[in-house]
């Protein structure tokens, strides 16, 4: 009989054997109001998606929770600082932020609350299932499967041309 151990975040793989690039982020936190949902894409498919609503944090299958609570001087999740987590595989990150009307707040926030486990490589999933519905993210589907690139794509449709629901952001705060 097998046995399988959980992976601890601390135990997690770190495949860069070189410290971080120095890397400027000027990011604003979020408003109350906002919903940004982080895309890593420094893979082929993406590796990571997170989203905050105002400042709750949903770090779905992610590590950053864990490995950032163990260092005791550690305020809390930030924006940039999670932006700058996500930079440990490279600088491809962009941000894609919607203000929404409180009725639709509210309900991505409840989802969020409500939210349970999330396995390994089902990030995105987990995000773009959240936002399914929603205004402005009405065209969002509900899936079983999907990449972190693959939801960027489709956030990219609604922050971008005239009629945006919203905006798309590099780690400078710079229009992607």
């Amino acid at each position: 009989m097998m046995a399988v151990t959980p992976l601890c975040a601390a135990d997690a793989p770190n495949w860069n054997s070189e410290p971080p690039p120095a890397i400027a982020i000027q990011l604003v936190e979020p408003a109350a109001d906002e919903v940004v949902v982080v895309i890593n894409d420094n893979a082929f498919g993406g590796n990571h998606a997170g989203l905050f609503a105002g400042n709750l944090l949903i770090d779905p299958a992610g590590s950053y929770m864990g490995v950032r609570g163990e260092d005791a001087s550690w305020q809390g999740p930030t924006l940039a600082d999670y932006a700058r987590y996500q930079t440990l595989d490279g600088p491809n990150i962009r941000l894609y932020r919607f203000r929404l009307q409180p009725q639709a707040f509210a309900q991505v926030e409840q989802r969020i609350r409500a939210s349970g486990f999330t396995p390994p490589l089902f990030c995105a999933v987990a995000v773009q299932n959240l936002l399914e519905g929603v205004s402005p993210f009405d065209s969002i589907e509900r899936v079983g499967w999907t990449s972190p690139t693959a939801l960027g794509r489709i956030l990219d449709t609604l922050t971008q041309g005239k009629a945006a629901a919203g905006e798309c952001q590099k780690l400078d705060a710079t229009s992607c």
